[in-house]
């Protein structure tokens, strides 16, 4: 499914409003959050709310992960994420660290780190080679010193995953390329969990899931220089037979990957204004004709049109009041100029003679 508005249009609400319903004991979801702003911290609310309850003592579960858990072991890399984190390294380079990475990924412990692999590449390859030095600079700097990777740790997916549990990964701290990577290693592992579970072997995801993609461009974007884009695609088109779910959340839908719109069998499109977003609506949705992408500009927040496979037909709805606390309000800027204001009126003021570097100065300058 995709949620498309423009800033402003109430897209983060509505999809809170989703995931309220969906941690209901009607549907009893196991929901993943991918969160890149910190917008959705209100959601533990769920927990002890009357609406969220039943008789038989069911209550949703809400767990945060902040940045700090999120780690990658650097094993789970594969070496295309590699070549991106090092930023397209020369031919002789990649070369090189694929050489090293496919004799390290052979090895039966999977907890080593960038110096098993440079002293793995310093034995394959000819250790004078400057490539080789270069590529030991590199992955030092981008891997070995970033927080994001570890030899051993990795997000448990038996923990972020649980039946009954909504789990928002906030990733407010780390940067867009990080924020991508670790999105392309959990999804990839939680596929194939999913792919294990359908196939009768073993798993650690033995249950339906469902993710939900905040700023859903980042991680399959139109551009196509997003390492997660591939996995997006894959889940896309074939997560459905595998009991993964994905949703895209977006205030523009041209910036989206076409192939992985194009998948979201549902669409709720709230107000676009913007001509390039209405049409890449228009192409993504058979149901999306010229009727609904007229009726865009004039929506207001909190009214959206749905269509694709929920419905029989598009139709205008108008999306209910939270039950819980919404935590992406746009900031009372005037409000807060205000207070500022305020604030610097009551700082005490300080007057202080000038020193023109003639030692002590009595704030008088002669000039010769």
């Amino acid at each position: 499914m995709a949620i498309l508005a423009e800033t402003g249009s109430g897209k983060s609400y509505t999809a809170s409003v989703l995931i309220e319903e969906i941690m209901r004991p009607s549907s009893r979801a196991s929901l993943l959050v991918f969160d890149p702003h910190g917008e959705y911290g209100t959601l533990d609310e769920m927990q002890g709310h009357e609406a969220f309850q039943r008789e038989n003592g069911y209550q949703p579960d809400v767990a945060y992960y902040d940045p700090d858990r999120l780690h990658v072991r650097i094993s789970e890399l594969e070496i295309g994420d590699v070549m991106a984190i090092l930023d397209n390294p020369s031919n002789r380079m990649q070369e090189r660290l694929s050489t090293a990475w496919r004799s390290m990924q052979k090895r039966e412990s999977r907890t080593w780190g960038v110096d098993d692999l440079i002293h793995e590449m310093k034995q394959i390859c000819d250790p004078d080679d400057s490539s080789v030095g270069a590529l030991e600079w590199r992955l030092r700097r981008s891997i070995q010193r970033n927080d994001l990777f570890h030899p051993e740790k990795n997000v448990p997916l038996d923990e972020i995953v649980d039946p009954c549990q909504c789990t928002v990964l906030k990733m407010d701290t780390l940067d867009k390329r990080d924020q991508q990577l670790i999105t392309t290693v959990l999804v990839r592992r939680l596929y194939q969990e999913r792919l294990d579970d359908v196939r009768e072997r073993d798993s650690d995801v033995d249950h339906p899931v469902f993710a939900l993609f905040e700023e859903g461009h980042r991680y399959a974007p139109a551009s196509g220089d997003a390492p997660s884009l591939g996995i997006m695609r894959t889940i896309a088109s074939e997560g459905r037979k595998f009991g993964f779910g994905l949703g895209i959340i977006s205030q523009r839908p041209s910036k989206i990957d076409p192939d992985v719109l194009s998948q979201c069998g549902t669409q709720i499109s709230m107000k676009i204004r913007n001509p390039n977003d209405q049409d890449a609506i228009k192409k993504s949705v058979e149901a999306a004709g010229e009727d609904v992408t007229r009726e865009l500009p004039g929506l207001t927040p909190g009214q959206a049109i749905v269509s694709g496979d929920a419905m029989n037909t598009p139709a205008l709805i108008q999306v209910r009041r939270r039950r819980t606390e919404h935590g992406a309000e746009s900031r009372p800027i005037i409000e807060d100029w205000h207070e500022a204001y305020e604030k610097k009126q009551r700082e005490p003021s300080h007057s202080e003679a000038a020193d023109f570097g003639g030692g002590n100065s009595t704030g008088v300058q002669s000039l010769d």
